[in-house]
């Protein structure tokens, strides 16, 4: 969620929720907890995938799009420990 997105407190099957977009919360008892969760909500940013740069650079690698996505992991065997 961007910080330009606000929410709507909105009552919805029996309880309360939040709505921002298109998009409804779970049910809440009371509009004081849909409040709550909705400032929470606000203020979480989405984690980061580090796997995020592998995928993308993977999808420039196999340009046009009718190639499969080529995302590539090397490891370097090792010898076996006794």
């Amino acid at each position: 969620m961007t910080s330009e997105e606000k929410y709507e407190i909105v009552e919805r099957d029996g309880g309360w929720a939040f709505r921002v977009g298109e998009r409804y919360s779970t049910v809440y008892a009371t509009r004081q907890d849909a409040e709550t969760a909705a400032r929470e909500d606000q203020s979480t940013e989405l984690p980061h995938d580090e796997d995020d740069g592998e995928l993308q650079e993977g999808l420039e690698d196999t340009f046009p799009a009718s190639d499969p996505v080529s995302v590539t992991s090397t490891s370097t065997p090792g010898k076996p420990s006794h």
